[in-house]
């Protein structure tokens, strides 16, 4: 009887987190990233106009990296080769080890997208590529990819003045990108995200001349709606290299973001199911010596 209701205790204990967290993953809808991410435009710095329009990308590329990780350097090298017009390519640093950490990329990290692992991509805010094969896998991604962004109108940059609009009733993001030193490695990093900033939706015009700087590269626009995005996986294999220390996962999280925790939880069960009598042995053997010295 005894082992017949540990044996059901320690089933429910270690069943239970898991049961919860594919609940949670069956009642979260999937959102559509038309419904998350709108619109992505760009302006290249320096610009030699007087008025800088904002062009709009077919592609965004969001890769998320570290200075201190080794597998990232192949990965950052390919993806410097993209020269794309149409592409908009920020390379975030969301590790507080780096020196170009940037706490904006991290919330993007680990709060909007729930990520674990570095190097990680995301394509459009829909896509998520991790693993050794990303980056052979991005331009399969990108060229399958079918999202056609809009929602801001007539925005441009004169004089550090910024004009826009929209009939969305969110907010504008701007990514300011750079040109940064790598760490440890003698090459340049580049459309590296150093700050951003957040337009209110009803602020239309606003001087950011301040903010501008003149080491600036690229301006990123990003209108993007409150929703949580739903990530699907577009690699072949679901991990990553090297997993963020800095992040505070629960356990629910991590589940969240690995569908194949089913085995690791039947092995545990296993385990304990095979040490029970054991551990039921020795609590009897216990039990004797202790009546024994009475």
């Amino acid at each position: 009887h005894t082992a017949f209701w540990l044996t059901v205790i320690l089933s429910s204990v270690i069943i239970s987190p898991a049961c919860n967290a594919q609940e949670s993953v069956e009642n979260n809808n999937p959102t559509s990233v038309q419904d998350t991410l709108l619109d992505v435009l760009i302006i290249d710095y320096p610009c030699d106009v007087q008025i800088c329009e904002g062009s709009r990308v077919q592609t965004l590329i969001e890769y998320y990296g570290a200075d201190w990780c080794e597998p990232c350097e192949t990965l950052e090298l390919m993806l410097d080769s993209i020269s794309a017009k149409d592409i908009a390519l920020i390379h975030h640093h969301p590790s507080v080890n780096d020196q170009s950490y940037l706490n904006h990329s991290k919330a993007r990290f680990a709060d909007l997208y729930r990520l674990i692992f570095i190097p990680s991509i995301v394509v459009d805010g829909d896509g998520l590529l991790t693993g050794a094969g990303q980056g052979a896998e991005l331009n399969q991604s990108m060229a399958s990819s079918n999202i056609t962004f809009s929602g801001i109108d007539n925005l441009s940059v004169s004089n550090g003045i910024l004009n826009w609009n929209t009939s969305s009733i969110y907010d504008l993001q701007i990514w300011k990108l750079e040109s940064v030193k790598h760490q440890f490695d003698n090459r340049m990093l580049n459309n590296t995200a150093t700050d951003m900033m957040i337009v209110d939706n009803q602020v239309r015009v606003l001087n950011i001349s301040q903010w501008i700087s003149n080491s600036t590269s690229r301006l990123v626009f990003i209108l993007q709606s409150d929703e949580t995005p739903y990530l699907r996986s577009l690699s072949s294999s679901s991990t990553g290299d090297k997993e963020l220390s800095e992040s505070e996962e629960t356990l629910s999280d991590l589940f969240l973001h690995d569908g194949t925790y089913d085995a690791a939880v039947v092995t545990f069960v296993v385990m304990l199911l095979c040490l029970l009598p054991a551990l039921i042995s020795f609590r009897r053997l216990q039990k004797q010596v202790d009546h024994e010295s009475e």
